[in-house]
């Protein structure tokens, strides 16, 4: 992933971009993300990716699917989502990118609705292994018997996993 444009975002753009994360997280979820004093860089890549590092620290890319924060903001707890939890035969699979299918759910957060992004987490170290989006409600996940449920969206060795490694 190469970078084709960066720059710093003035204290006046901030609120903006707080507003319109807002729209998809709570105030916690801001909160944990930006600092009280904080310098926000945006970073352009080649292949049309927008990423923001806060403080020098990769915290957030935009995709099509909205704000979504970076893994390793996950694996240290400084971010918490909603969680789905996979059983150890799913790990292997979610972490190469495949969406999180029903059979290999085995705990589903009740407060999941549909366009959520959401935690996956394996069953046997409870380690973050991905961050997707809902496609359905938690209720509506649990009667299901087959099928995709949840949009992977990031996972470890992604092309944003393999920037932020390099971008430290």
């Amino acid at each position: 992933m190469k970078i084709k444009q960066r720059h710093f975002i003035r204290k006046s753009e901030l609120r903006p971009l707080k507003d319109e994360i807002l729209k998809q997280y709570d105030q916690t979820f801001i909160d944990q993300i930006f600092p009280k004093k904080c310098n926000v860089e945006v970073i352009q890549t080649e292949a049309g990716d927008t990423l923001y590092a806060i403080n020098n620290v990769l915290k957030l890319f935009k995709s099509k699917d909205g704000y979504i924060p970076v893994l390793t903001l996950l694996l240290n707890n400084q971010v918490n989502l909603k969680t789905i939890i996979v059983d150890f035969g799913a790990v292997r699979y979610v972490a190469n990118g495949a969406d999180i299918m029903r059979p290999g759910i085995t705990k589903i957060d009740p407060s999941i609705n549909k366009g959520d992004i959401v935690e996956i987490r394996e069953e046997t170290k409870n380690r973050a292994l991905a961050i997707g989006k809902a496609m359905f409600d938690a209720s509506e996940m649990e009667s299901k018997n087959s099928g995709k449920v949840v949009k992977n969206l990031h996972t470890i060795q992604d092309s944003i996993w393999e920037f932020e490694k390099q971008f430290k």
